[in-house]
């Protein structure tokens, strides 16, 4: 079968490969579309805690197909069995870690939502438990999980939204899918008090796409048992804060990767991304490229792009 094939961490290839084959806790996928993400470039580049299998390997880590019963399933980035990934004809998956596709939506966009869409929607549903009311800060707004955290977290009942980010045009984006305030990081001045005057308080939770200053300026402005779900690392690797400020506001650091949360809560969070944005309260730009463009696409995404590309077999 064609599919994306990589070797020891070089940029992928489209070219043959051989034919997965079902067995016990393995079934064959024929996949529809292939999100391509930073998690997927980093496993494959051997990059990430996850790694790819030794020698020749399929790139990608999650995607959409369908099952021999003709189900249409998302499969998830612990779902594969190396050396099968899902940028390819076929893939070979563990069928616990599949769900269902709701009705209503294509599979580029049901793909696009797989990683960026369960890294918006369960930061605040599953780690931070968020209540209605609270105040949520997003760092990093103008990224694709960025704008669909802000409708995530208005959808779930938030009752103030801050986005920050670098692109003035995306923060008025995420004004119309949500935000109630936006705070522009190019900006001089204090971010602490732009946050707080923002928030027109303390804020309760933060979701945290970019690490570094941003952050730290962040913990700052959460008020008593405030929560900073960390995501990211785009700006910088690490966070310093002061032990009086944690003991003050007695908040917590809570790290997160979509694939921790028990798989019923990833299913219903899927469920609801889909139909959110089938019915337009939440937007993903998709960018569909035919499978054999994975070397074009591949490169663009190492670029920065912030539209989400998937292949298409």
């Amino acid at each position: 079968m064609k599919a994306a094939v990589s070797l020891a961490g070089q940029a992928p290839v489209y070219q043959e490969f051989d034919e997965p084959a079902a067995g016990p806790g393995k079934v064959v996928v024929e996949v529809a579309a292939a999100a391509l993400t930073r998690l997927d470039m980093a496993i494959a580049e051997g990059r990430h805690y996850l790694k790819p299998g030794a020698g020749r390997f399929v790139v990608g880590r999650e995607g959409v197909g369908r099952l021999a019963d003709g189900r249409r399933v998302y499969f998830n980035v612990n779902a594969p069995h190396a050396p099968y990934g899902s940028m390819a004809l076929r893939a070979l998956v563990d069928p616990a870690l599949t769900f269902a596709v709701p009705d209503g939506i294509d599979d580029a966009r049901a793909a696009a939502l797989g990683n960026a869409g369960l890294a918006a929607w369960l930061p605040l549903s599953w780690r931070a438990r968020m209540q209605p009311g609270e105040t949520v800060l997003v760092l990093g707004a103008t990224g694709v999980s960025g704008l669909l955290a802000v409708a995530a977290a208005k959808l779930l009942g938030a009752g103030r939204v801050i986005a920050a980010g670098r692109d003035v045009h995306a923060l008025q984006r995420a004004r119309r899918l949500g935000a109630d305030a936006v705070v522009p990081l190019d900006q001089p001045g204090d971010l602490l008090d732009a946050y707080r005057n923002a928030a027109d308080g303390s804020v309760d939770i933060v979701l945290d796409y970019l690490c570094g200053a941003p952050a730290e300026a962040a913990l700052l402005a959460l008020g008593y048992g405030g929560r900073l779900v960390h995501i990211g690392t785009t700006v910088a690797p690490t966070i310093t804060f002061a032990g009086a400020a944690a003991r003050q506001a007695c908040f917590d650091i809570m790290g997160f990767a979509y694939y921790h949360a028990p798989i019923a809560a990833q299913a219903q969070a899927y469920a609801e991304l889909c139909r959110h944005t089938a019915a337009g309260r939440m937007e993903i730009d998709v960018v569909a490229e035919p499978l054999e463009a994975v070397g074009r696409v591949w490169a663009a995404q190492a670029r920065g792009a912030r539209q989400r590309y998937v292949l298409v077999p």
